[in-house]
């Protein structure tokens, strides 16, 4: 059995920081760019990268140290500490024992016996009748749980939701005789949520968000991911841009893809607020947060290594979103060096070049302006430069 902690180069008693510490450092040594024909650093990463999943994860975590602790302990010595050799006797004199008397030695087993048959009955019977009552009780709360989700059927069939939802909360837990229950439970709130994103879809938001709500407030411990987007979405399509930016703080906050809700809240910002220095303050927030991935992963010379394959698409937006934003913030040469990171990692970006060459021309240079128009055209833009290029 593999020891993880051995593998990250930590104690067994290492906390979630030490562990996270470990694997950003491991990560960066193993990592298969930095070592291209190594096939055995793959295979280390591999193995780094599989330590911290179950590591970092507090219930793989905890399950993993009992593993490793029976383990330890069904491999330990089993050998008997104890020895009693044999000691040899000289000059003693000779022992004779008393003579037993067999008669009254059985009347006093008999007597033993059966008084230890006696109370064996008597507790055997107290465990027998103490069965039979749990089992009388277990029987009635099963069917006063059947009777409630009976209810919460009946509701929901009446399209009644809410009502349903409080009953089925109502029980907790299920039991093993209960899988029907929730089965039930959890097709509700799928069909639920699907029926909100028929609403979205046809553009009735307002009854989208009722039922995307309703399953945020019964369920609020399941990710939702998909689902509080498409509930930030519908909050924006009926002009409600604050509950659309709570939204997405709250999934930051839960670590949900920060980067991906920092950009959405830069273009609400920008576009429902026309707050254009509070939208670029959280896209250079998200610029931070990349910075900070790519030096955990590749180390402070990220941008020699650093490939396209293993970027996240909305880091693509994230730098053309920041650079249009400089742009129309009247600051050309930053924008100039947005677009020239995203042409870096997405050489064939063609809304970069265009970026680009307008910043050029509102420093009135034409020339860089219309080699970047060249660069646009040779990547599939067919559009008319404003200026006339050779």
């Amino acid at each position: 059995m593999t020891n993880y902690y051995h593998v990250l180069g930590l104690s067994e008693n290492a906390s979630q920081e030490e562990i996270r510490a470990a694997f950003k450092k491991m990560a960066v040594k193993y990592h298969p760019d930095k070592h291209p024909d190594k096939p055995r650093m793959e295979d280390k990463f591999k193995e780094v990268n599989q330590a911290y999943q179950i590591l970092s994860n507090e219930y793989e975590k905890a399950r993993y140290d009992l593993k490793l602790q029976y383990r330890k302990f069904s491999t330990s010595s089993t050998s008997n500490p104890y020895s009693y050799p044999g000691k040899r006797r000289y000059g003693r004199p000779v022992y004779t024992p008393p003579r037993v008397d067999y008669r009254q030695n059985t009347i006093a087993t008999l007597y033993a016996f059966a008084i230890t048959f006696g109370i064996a009955l008597i507790v055997m019977a107290g465990f027998w009748l103490k069965g039979e009552y749990d089992e009388m009780k277990l029987e009635q709360l099963l069917a006063e749980r059947r009777e409630v989700y009976n209810q919460a059927q009946d509701s929901y069939k009446k399209r009644d939701y809410e009502g349903a939802f409080t009953l089925m909360s109502s029980l907790n837990f299920f039991r093993i005789e209960e899988r029907d229950m929730k089965l039930f439970k959890d097709n509700m709130v799928n069909d639920i949520v699907l029926e909100g994103n028929q609403f979205f879809d046809e553009g009735n938001y307002d009854d989208a968000i009722n039922l995307y709500e309703l399953v945020q407030r019964f369920e609020p411990d399941k990710p939702f991911f998909t689902l509080k987007v498409q509930l930030a979405e519908a909050y924006k399509k009926v002009n409600d841009p604050a509950k659309s930016i709570e939204i997405y703080e709250d999934l930051m906050a839960k670590e949900y893809r920060i980067i991906a809700s920092l950009i959405e809240i830069a273009q609400i910002k920008k576009e429902f607020l026309a707050d254009l220095e509070s939208a670029k303050e959280y896209y250079l927030m998200a610029h931070r947060v990349a910075v900070k991935q790519y030096k955990s992963f590749y180390g402070e010379g990220y941008s020699l290594v650093i490939n396209e394959r293993y970027v996240p698409s909305e880091h693509y937006v994230l730098y053309s979103e920041l650079a249009d934003i400089y742009l129309e913030m009247g600051d050309p040469d930053m924008a100039i060096k947005a677009s020239d990171w995203n042409k870096y990692v997405w050489p064939d970006s063609v809304s970069a070049y265009l970026t680009s060459a307008n910043a050029y021309l509102v420093k009135n240079d034409e020339a860089a302006a219309c080699d970047e128009f060249i660069g646009a055209r040779n990547r599939g833009w067919e559009g008319i430069p404003p200026i006339s290029c050779n």
